[in-house]
Protein backbone atom coordinates (compact mmCIF):
# COMPACT_ATOMS: atom_id res chain seq x y z
CA UNK A 1 0.00 0.00 0.00
CA UNK A 2 1.79 3.57 -1.39
CA UNK A 3 -0.01 6.44 0.68
CA UNK A 4 1.71 10.13 0.74
CA UNK A 5 0.35 10.85 4.12
CA UNK A 6 1.86 14.17 3.89
CA UNK A 7 -0.99 14.57 1.81
CA UNK A 8 -4.41 16.03 3.99
CA UNK A 9 -6.55 14.24 1.17
CA UNK A 10 -4.73 10.84 1.52
CA UNK A 11 -4.55 11.10 5.52
CA UNK A 12 -8.50 11.82 5.10
CA UNK A 13 -8.94 8.53 2.34
CA UNK A 14 -7.14 6.41 4.87
CA UNK A 15 -9.87 7.33 7.34
CA UNK A 16 -12.33 6.58 5.02
CA UNK A 17 -10.86 3.50 4.31
CA UNK A 18 -10.20 2.12 8.01
CA UNK A 19 -13.96 2.87 8.65
CA UNK A 20 -15.11 0.95 5.03
CA UNK A 21 -13.03 -2.02 6.89
CA UNK A 22 -14.04 -1.88 10.38
CA UNK A 23 -17.69 -1.39 9.74
CA UNK A 24 -17.30 -4.95 7.65
CA UNK A 25 -15.43 -6.02 10.67
CA UNK A 26 -18.16 -5.09 12.64
CA UNK A 27 -20.91 -6.32 10.85
CA UNK A 28 -19.79 -9.94 9.96
CA UNK A 29 -19.67 -12.81 12.25
CA UNK A 30 -17.85 -15.66 10.53
CA UNK A 31 -16.01 -13.32 8.63
CA UNK A 32 -15.19 -11.01 11.47
CA UNK A 33 -11.68 -11.89 12.63
CA UNK A 34 -10.62 -11.78 8.85
CA UNK A 35 -11.88 -8.42 8.43
CA UNK A 36 -10.37 -7.50 11.49
CA UNK A 37 -6.70 -8.94 10.77
CA UNK A 38 -6.97 -6.88 7.21
CA UNK A 39 -7.64 -3.25 9.43
CA UNK A 40 -4.86 -4.00 11.13
CA UNK A 41 -2.70 -5.11 8.71
CA UNK A 42 -3.41 -1.70 7.25
CA UNK A 43 -3.07 0.19 10.95
CA UNK A 44 0.33 -1.19 10.84
CA UNK A 45 1.19 -0.11 8.04
CA UNK A 46 0.72 3.48 8.39
CA UNK A 47 0.73 4.09 12.28
CA UNK A 48 4.00 4.35 12.72
CA UNK A 49 4.20 6.70 9.58
CA UNK A 50 1.26 8.79 10.87
CA UNK A 51 3.06 8.97 14.90
CA UNK A 52 6.68 10.10 13.43
CA UNK A 53 5.53 12.46 10.72
CA UNK A 54 3.60 14.29 13.88
CA UNK A 55 0.13 13.68 12.44
CA UNK A 56 -0.96 12.89 15.70
CA UNK A 57 -4.91 14.12 15.26
CA UNK A 58 -5.23 11.64 12.00
CA UNK A 59 -3.38 9.11 14.56
CA UNK A 60 -5.76 9.29 16.89
CA UNK A 61 -8.73 9.35 14.87
CA UNK A 62 -7.68 6.42 12.59
CA UNK A 63 -6.51 4.64 15.69
CA UNK A 64 -9.93 4.50 17.36
CA UNK A 65 -11.43 2.89 14.96
CA UNK A 66 -9.50 -0.10 15.56
CA UNK A 67 -9.19 0.04 18.93
CA UNK A 68 -13.34 -0.47 18.63
CA UNK A 69 -12.99 -3.03 16.05
CA UNK A 70 -10.60 -4.96 18.19
CA UNK A 71 -12.88 -4.39 21.16
CA UNK A 72 -15.39 -5.65 19.18
CA UNK A 73 -13.63 -9.70 18.81
CA UNK A 74 -11.82 -9.10 21.83
CA UNK A 75 -8.40 -9.26 20.91
CA UNK A 76 -7.07 -8.34 24.24
CA UNK A 77 -2.90 -7.47 22.94
CA UNK A 78 -4.01 -5.55 20.14
CA UNK A 79 -6.57 -3.22 22.72
CA UNK A 80 -3.61 -2.85 25.24
CA UNK A 81 -0.73 -1.89 22.59
CA UNK A 82 -3.56 0.45 21.05
CA UNK A 83 -4.92 1.88 24.24
CA UNK A 84 -1.24 2.62 25.05
CA UNK A 85 -0.66 4.54 22.04
CA UNK A 86 -3.71 6.67 21.61
CA UNK A 87 -2.84 7.46 25.39
CA UNK A 88 0.12 9.27 24.44
CA UNK A 89 -1.31 10.83 21.57
CA UNK A 90 -3.84 12.02 24.08
CA UNK A 91 -0.70 13.53 26.46
CA UNK A 92 0.87 15.18 23.49
CA UNK A 93 -2.34 16.95 22.85
CA UNK A 94 -2.73 18.16 26.33
CA UNK A 95 -6.10 16.16 27.07
CA UNK A 96 -4.47 14.56 30.31
CA UNK A 97 -7.69 12.90 31.60
CA UNK A 98 -8.42 10.62 28.76
CA UNK A 99 -4.72 9.73 28.68
CA UNK A 100 -4.86 8.54 32.30
CA UNK A 101 -7.63 6.03 31.51
CA UNK A 102 -6.39 4.99 28.47
CA UNK A 103 -3.02 4.51 30.16
CA UNK A 104 -4.06 2.50 32.91
CA UNK A 105 -6.47 0.51 30.94
CA UNK A 106 -3.41 -0.31 28.70
CA UNK A 107 -1.35 -1.34 31.98
CA UNK A 108 -4.22 -3.36 33.65
CA UNK A 109 -4.07 -6.02 29.79
CA UNK A 110 -0.81 -5.89 29.67
CA UNK A 111 -0.45 -6.76 33.33
CA UNK A 112 -3.47 -9.40 32.37
CA UNK A 113 -1.40 -10.99 29.74
CA UNK A 114 1.87 -11.23 31.72
CA UNK A 115 3.74 -9.14 28.82
CA UNK A 116 6.61 -7.53 31.43
CA UNK A 117 8.65 -5.71 28.85
CA UNK A 118 5.19 -3.35 27.91
CA UNK A 119 4.00 -3.07 31.35
CA UNK A 120 7.25 -1.26 32.42
CA UNK A 121 6.68 1.11 29.42
CA UNK A 122 2.88 1.84 30.48
CA UNK A 123 4.82 2.86 33.82
CA UNK A 124 6.82 4.99 32.27
CA UNK A 125 3.95 6.82 30.45
CA UNK A 126 2.16 7.19 33.59
CA UNK A 127 5.48 8.74 35.01
CA UNK A 128 5.82 10.95 31.90
CA UNK A 129 1.79 12.26 32.57
CA UNK A 130 2.76 12.78 36.09
CA UNK A 131 5.91 15.10 35.19
CA UNK A 132 3.83 16.98 32.76
CA UNK A 133 1.21 17.79 35.51
CA UNK A 134 4.25 18.35 37.82
CA UNK A 135 3.21 15.25 39.87
CA UNK A 136 7.02 14.95 40.78
CA UNK A 137 6.42 12.07 43.78
CA UNK A 138 3.97 10.02 41.29
CA UNK A 139 5.76 10.57 38.32
CA UNK A 140 9.18 9.07 40.50
CA UNK A 141 7.11 6.12 41.65
CA UNK A 142 5.69 5.10 37.94
CA UNK A 143 9.30 4.92 36.82
CA UNK A 144 10.81 2.96 40.40
CA UNK A 145 8.64 0.79 39.48
CA UNK A 146 9.15 0.09 35.78
CA UNK A 147 13.03 -0.20 37.02
CA UNK A 148 12.44 -2.56 39.73
CA UNK A 149 10.72 -4.95 37.22
CA UNK A 150 13.20 -4.50 35.03
CA UNK A 151 15.71 -5.54 37.89
CA UNK A 152 13.52 -8.48 38.32
CA UNK A 153 13.53 -10.21 34.70
CA UNK A 154 17.17 -8.55 34.14
CA UNK A 155 18.80 -11.76 35.71
CA UNK A 156 15.66 -14.11 34.34
CA UNK A 157 15.81 -13.56 31.17
CA UNK A 158 18.56 -12.63 27.69
CA UNK A 159 18.90 -9.33 27.41
CA UNK A 160 16.84 -7.66 24.05
CA UNK A 161 16.59 -4.72 22.57
CA UNK A 162 13.48 -3.93 24.07
CA UNK A 163 14.99 -3.94 27.82
CA UNK A 164 18.14 -2.32 26.34
CA UNK A 165 15.41 0.31 24.87
CA UNK A 166 14.03 0.54 28.89
CA UNK A 167 17.11 0.89 30.11
CA UNK A 168 18.30 4.01 27.94
CA UNK A 169 14.62 5.41 28.38
CA UNK A 170 14.33 5.24 31.78
CA UNK A 171 17.22 7.25 33.28
CA UNK A 172 16.28 10.04 31.09
CA UNK A 173 12.34 10.73 31.94
CA UNK A 174 14.13 10.26 35.51
CA UNK A 175 16.72 13.12 34.92
CA UNK A 176 13.58 15.54 34.13
CA UNK A 177 11.85 14.51 36.99
CA UNK A 178 15.10 15.65 39.37
CA UNK A 179 15.46 18.99 36.71
CA UNK A 180 12.00 19.98 37.38
CA UNK A 181 12.54 19.04 41.28
CA UNK A 182 16.42 21.33 40.65
CA UNK A 183 18.61 18.78 41.79
CA UNK A 184 21.31 19.07 39.26
CA UNK A 185 23.47 16.78 40.36
CA UNK A 186 21.15 14.05 40.08
CA UNK A 187 19.61 15.19 36.63
CA UNK A 188 22.93 15.53 35.19
CA UNK A 189 23.87 11.34 35.94
CA UNK A 190 20.63 10.53 34.67
CA UNK A 191 20.71 12.31 31.58
CA UNK A 192 24.38 10.81 31.19
CA UNK A 193 23.46 7.28 31.65
CA UNK A 194 20.59 7.25 29.19
CA UNK A 195 22.61 8.98 26.45
CA UNK A 196 25.34 6.18 27.24
CA UNK A 197 22.88 3.64 27.09
CA UNK A 198 21.47 4.86 23.73
CA UNK A 199 24.76 4.89 22.57
CA UNK A 200 25.27 1.23 23.80
CA UNK A 201 21.40 0.47 22.11
CA UNK A 202 22.73 1.85 18.74
CA UNK A 203 26.02 -0.47 18.77
CA UNK A 204 24.49 -3.54 20.11
CA UNK A 205 21.33 -3.25 17.36
CA UNK A 206 22.54 -2.10 14.25
CA UNK A 207 19.62 -3.29 12.40
CA UNK A 208 17.10 -0.95 15.12
CA UNK A 209 19.70 1.84 14.54
CA UNK A 210 17.10 3.64 12.91
CA UNK A 211 14.30 3.32 14.64
CA UNK A 212 15.59 4.13 18.16
CA UNK A 213 17.62 6.84 16.74
CA UNK A 214 14.32 8.56 17.75
CA UNK A 215 14.79 8.40 21.64
CA UNK A 216 18.31 9.71 21.27
CA UNK A 217 16.85 12.92 20.70
CA UNK A 218 15.29 13.17 23.75
CA UNK A 219 19.04 13.52 26.59
CA UNK A 220 20.64 15.43 23.74
CA UNK A 221 17.87 17.88 24.24
CA UNK A 222 17.76 17.44 28.15
CA UNK A 223 21.33 17.99 29.03
CA UNK A 224 21.40 21.16 26.60
CA UNK A 225 18.63 22.45 28.61
CA UNK A 226 20.54 21.40 31.76
CA UNK A 227 23.40 23.49 30.83
CA UNK A 228 21.28 26.35 29.91
CA UNK A 229 19.94 26.71 33.48
CA UNK A 230 23.35 26.27 34.82
CA UNK A 231 24.45 29.31 32.56
CA UNK A 232 27.01 27.40 30.82
CA UNK A 233 25.54 28.69 27.26
CA UNK A 234 28.11 27.08 24.91
CA UNK A 235 27.66 23.56 26.16
CA UNK A 236 24.00 24.02 25.85
CA UNK A 237 24.37 24.99 22.49
CA UNK A 238 26.54 22.04 20.99
CA UNK A 239 23.73 19.87 22.54
CA UNK A 240 21.29 21.70 21.41
CA UNK A 241 22.83 21.68 17.68
CA UNK A 242 23.19 18.31 18.05
CA UNK A 243 19.48 17.07 18.72
CA UNK A 244 18.39 19.44 16.13
CA UNK A 245 20.74 17.90 13.40
CA UNK A 246 19.30 14.47 14.12
CA UNK A 247 16.05 15.55 14.59
CA UNK A 248 16.47 16.81 11.41
CA UNK A 249 17.93 13.70 9.67
CA UNK A 250 15.00 11.51 10.87
CA UNK A 251 12.95 14.39 10.21
CA UNK A 252 11.42 14.38 14.02
CA UNK A 253 9.00 17.42 14.11
CA UNK A 254 8.21 17.37 17.67
CA UNK A 255 11.88 17.73 18.86
CA UNK A 256 13.01 20.19 16.03
CA UNK A 257 10.07 22.39 16.89
CA UNK A 258 11.18 22.34 20.66
CA UNK A 259 14.72 22.74 20.27
CA UNK A 260 14.08 25.07 17.80
CA UNK A 261 12.35 26.90 20.68
CA UNK A 262 15.29 26.42 23.06
CA UNK A 263 17.68 27.90 20.60
CA UNK A 264 15.35 30.76 20.48
CA UNK A 265 15.41 30.92 24.34
CA UNK A 266 19.60 30.95 24.30
CA UNK A 267 19.83 33.58 21.74
CA UNK A 268 17.54 36.00 23.51
CA UNK A 269 19.34 35.70 26.53
CA UNK A 270 22.50 36.00 24.73
CA UNK A 271 21.21 39.34 23.75
CA UNK A 272 20.28 38.43 19.99
CA UNK A 273 16.49 39.39 19.68
CA UNK A 274 16.60 39.02 15.85
CA UNK A 275 18.04 35.76 15.94
CA UNK A 276 16.08 34.55 18.58
CA UNK A 277 12.78 35.64 16.65
CA UNK A 278 13.99 34.25 13.81
CA UNK A 279 14.27 30.97 15.50
CA UNK A 280 10.48 31.51 17.38
CA UNK A 281 9.05 32.10 14.10
CA UNK A 282 10.68 28.57 12.57
CA UNK A 283 9.96 27.03 15.75
CA UNK A 284 5.84 27.66 15.02
CA UNK A 285 6.36 26.30 11.16
CA UNK A 286 7.84 23.27 12.09
CA UNK A 287 4.96 22.71 15.02
CA UNK A 288 2.85 23.39 12.38
CA UNK A 289 -1.17 22.47 13.50
CA UNK A 290 -0.38 19.40 15.07
CA UNK A 291 2.58 20.17 17.66
CA UNK A 292 0.20 22.58 19.77
CA UNK A 293 1.85 23.05 22.82
CA UNK A 294 5.23 23.67 21.24
CA UNK A 295 3.56 26.22 18.68
CA UNK A 296 1.63 27.85 21.02
CA UNK A 297 4.72 28.61 23.42
CA UNK A 298 6.45 30.10 20.46
CA UNK A 299 4.07 32.15 19.22
CA UNK A 300 3.97 33.70 22.90
CA UNK A 301 7.57 33.99 23.25
CA UNK A 302 7.88 35.75 19.69
CA UNK A 303 5.21 38.05 20.59
CA UNK A 304 7.01 39.10 23.89
CA UNK A 305 10.54 39.51 21.67
CA UNK A 306 8.13 41.67 19.44
CA UNK A 307 6.52 43.62 22.02
CA UNK A 308 9.96 44.53 23.64
CA UNK A 309 11.25 45.23 20.22
CA UNK A 310 8.64 48.22 19.21
CA UNK A 311 8.50 49.85 23.09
Amino acid sequence: MAIDLTSQEERANLFSDLSGFAKMCLSQNDESEDSFKLLFKVWEKVSGKLWFECYWNDYFRCGNIVLKAARHIKDVKVQAQLLGELGYACMEGEDFVRAQQCFQESLQKYQLLKEFSKECKLLRYLGNLANRQKQYEIALEHYHQAWEILKAKRSQIPIDDQLALHEAELPNVIGCVYLELRDFSASYQQFNLSLKNHQILLEDYPNMRIRYRYYQADPLMNLGKWHFLQGDYEQARRYYQDCLLLSTEISRNDTMATVLLSLAELAEVEGNKEEAIKLASESERVAGTEITSVRERAAIFKEKLLSKTIF
